[in-house]
């Protein structure tokens, strides 16, 4: 997935660029979290958040604060959801298509299911500006945590936990 930037306006009038690192929504609200880039495009090691709307050409914009200590604490729930469901594991793997194509692929959401004792991705390609796909499978994961082997998703049982699973991040 191609890196998305933004750049907000600071209290003394400058601009701060800024590289997105995950979006989600609420019922009510976009949140972007975000770490700020310097002038020779290096990343602060730390990581904030704000809420945004997208204008008429799908673009982030009018960014405010998150004031309400109930709102950090949504932001915090996702951003440390996300920092247990990534660390230390590999964001992108590499699948070969019907034509012997290497497509790399983007871990979306790793999950398990209990009854089938086995782990799951939804994943996308990330070589397209947006998700028009999502797919899923069961998956072997290597010390690390990264995807070794897809398998396939075998019963309709099965794909049922796999879609209340996707419903439920949908509901997010």
């Amino acid at each position: 997935m191609d890196e998305q930037f933004f750049t907000v306006q600071l209290e003394d009038g400058s601009e701060q660029r800024c590289k997105v690192i995950f979006t989600f929504d609420s019922d009510e609200h976009s949140y972007v979290l975000y770490s700020l880039v310097n002038d020779n495009n290096e990343e602060s090691g730390d990581i904030s958040a704000l809420k945004y709307e997208l204008d008429e050409n799908g673009n982030m914009t009018n960014f405010t604060d998150i004031e309400s200590e109930e709102e950090w604490d949504m932001v915090d729930e996702v951003m440390n959801t996300l920092i247990a469901e990534f660390d230390g594991a590999e964001d992108f793997f590499t699948i070969s298509s019907e034509d012997d194509e290497e497509i790399v692929c983007e871990v979306l959401h790793r999950f398990k299911i209990e009854k089938y004792n086995k782990s799951y991705i939804l994943y996308a390609y990330a070589d397209q500006e947006e998700i028009n796909e999502i797919f899923a499978a069961a998956y072997i994961a290597g010390e690390k945590g990264e995807v070794l082997e897809l398998l396939p998703i075998e019963t309709d049982e099965e794909w049922q936990y796999v879609e209340k699973e996707l419903a439920s991040l949908n509901n997010q």
